[in-house]
């Protein structure tokens, strides 16, 4: 069974005050069409042992809007950094690079200040992962990511959310067992 009571009490308090403090910014204009930074971590819901995660980024919106400008896309380039709960002598860091082609959706005609988002990119860690409960047979996978946010700020150039990201190579090879990620992001546009 999933250990959820630890995700929660790590997250739960910090996701709904980010939310509640975005919640307060003021009128937004349409969806930001420049760069933006952004850091996020978070950990897994692993049922064994715990990997957490640590995250800068760079999202590179596309000049491309669908459905009247609900929709928009972006590329999102990342590096994070893995830390396990190892073993003695064994390795308890990986890296991880990845490109993210995200599809963003604002509610109320892309007006609204919340968004949902979801993309499937690659990503390579700089070694085989592996902890005491589980490995990986490759060092590129997929990278699946699902979010919900909220920008706020002048010219909605901040951004609180939560994202889920679903790491594996798809059953390309095995074992494949996946690793899955909670975390909270905040971004600033330029």
């Amino acid at each position: 069974m999933v250990n959820t009571r630890k995700v929660t009490r790590s997250f739960g308090a910090l996701a709904v005050s980010a939310c509640g403090w975005a919640w307060a910014g003021g009128a937004l204009a349409a969806e930001p069409t420049g760069p933006s930074v952004y850091l996020q971590g978070g950990q897994t819901f692993a049922q064994h042992g715990d990997t957490r995660t640590a995250t800068i980024g760079l999202r590179l919106p596309v000049q491309r809007v669908f459905w009247d400008g609900r929709v928009t896309l972006a590329w999102d380039v990342f590096l994070s950094q893995w830390k396990v709960d190892a073993p003695p002598g064994a390795r308890s860091h990986f890296t991880q690079v990845g490109l993210v082609p995200m599809f963003r959706h604002r509610f109320d005609g892309g007006q609204s200040p919340w968004f949902v988002e979801a993309g499937v990119g690659i990503s390579y860690l700089n070694a085989p992962y592996q902890t005491p409960y589980k490995s990986f047979s490759t060092q590129w996978n997929f990278s699946d990511h699902l979010g919900v946010g909220r920008s706020f700020g002048a010219q909605r150039h901040q951004e609180l959310g939560l994202v889920l990201q679903h790491v594996s190579n798809g059953g390309l090879r095995s074992p494949n067992p996946g690793e899955t990620f909670l975390q909270v992001r905040y971004s600033y546009g330029f």
